[in-house]
């Protein structure tokens, strides 16, 4: 089990009653969980054709996609969503080029299969109107997150069993784009989740703003199956292969917390087109979905 995500889980219960005593900390936490999350999914709500945006207005009112984006990583640890908890990734080698299904997704410790399988099945339920409103939004919920999910390198990579990169650690020093310094130890997992992001000093609005300066990329028309988005996690795993080349030559394929891979801004630069044309891809994949699904008629 993915230590890493339980102690992130409790340190967001924990967040409201610490509010005050953080209140003057300079380095804020915002994970792909919470901002990047939130980019993807303000930005495909606001590309959505008037048609598929009444349709899922009936589900969710006036909530925006970005307010339930996260849901998802807190339901993976109820008794009911534990059957998700393997749906929010799929640990491909960076040894091997593709997905392989019968090495990649396997059912364990009933905890789920896999995002390859796990995204097409609450796209399902979602397109299913024959289902309950509670089963729909509840889908609903899964799909935002999972399709933002699938976008990040380290959600569809690992090394020798690396967990996506939880078993390795790194600290990040390097300069905010406001030009403030920015030092971070984490998981290499983590840092892909949250400091390159949190490196950007966008409130995650500004950096949906900055992003959807540009026309988000071309999709693929349906169906959202599950040959569809392995061939997706198969080009998001091209970029988890590029993340783990570009750390330095000889860094230890796992180590401890005490002796972590340095990287600097140089690491950050070169994968900031990387990280802003996932997070883009990410917006124009889940917005196909959710018109496809609701119906853009």
């Amino acid at each position: 089990m993915r230590f890493l995500e339980v102690a992130v889980t409790k340190l967001r219960v924990l967040l409201p009653a610490c509010i005050t005593i953080l209140a003057g900390s300079t380095s804020t936490a915002l994970a792909w969980g919470q901002l990047g999350h939130s980019v993807i999914a303000e930005l495909a709500q606001r590309h959505l054709t008037p048609a598929a945006t009444t349709k899922l207005k009936d589900l969710i009112g006036e909530t925006s996609l970005a307010s339930i984006s996260n849901w998802a990583d807190d339901y993976k640890f109820t008794a009911e969503g534990k059957n998700t908890y393997r749906w929010h990734f799929v640990d491909i080698d960076v040894a091997r080029a593709t997905y392989d299904s019968a090495l990649d997704c396997n059912e364990a410790n009933n905890q789920g299969t896999c995002i390859v399988r796990g995204l097409p099945e609450a796209i399902a339920v979602l397109k299913d109107t024959s289902r309950s409103k509670d089963d729909r939004l509840r889908a609903l919920k899964l799909v935002v997150h999972l399709a933002g999910d699938l976008e990040q390198p380290l959600h569809a990579s690992e090394r020798d069993g690396d967990q996506g990169g939880n078993k390795l650690h790194v600290i990040l020093r390097a300069k905010r784009s406001d030009g403030t310094s920015y030092t971070r130890a984490s998981t290499f997992h983590s840092m892909w989740d949250d400091s390159l992001i949190d490196l950007q000093a966008y409130s995650w609005g500004s950096y949906a703003d900055a992003i959807d300066g540009a026309s988000l990329p071309a999709v693929e028309p349906a169906p959202y199956d599950e040959a569809r988005i392995a061939a997706w996690a198969n080009d998001t795993h091209a970029l988890g292969i590029r993340a783990y080349q570009l750390l330095p030559q000889g860094a230890p394929e796992q180590n401890d917390a005490g002796h972590p891979i340095e990287l600097g801004a140089e690491y950050a630069a070169a994968v900031k087109s990387d990280l802003d044309g996932e997070l883009a891809k990410g917006a124009a994949r889940l917005k196909a979905i959710l018109e496809d699904a609701l119906g853009d008629s």
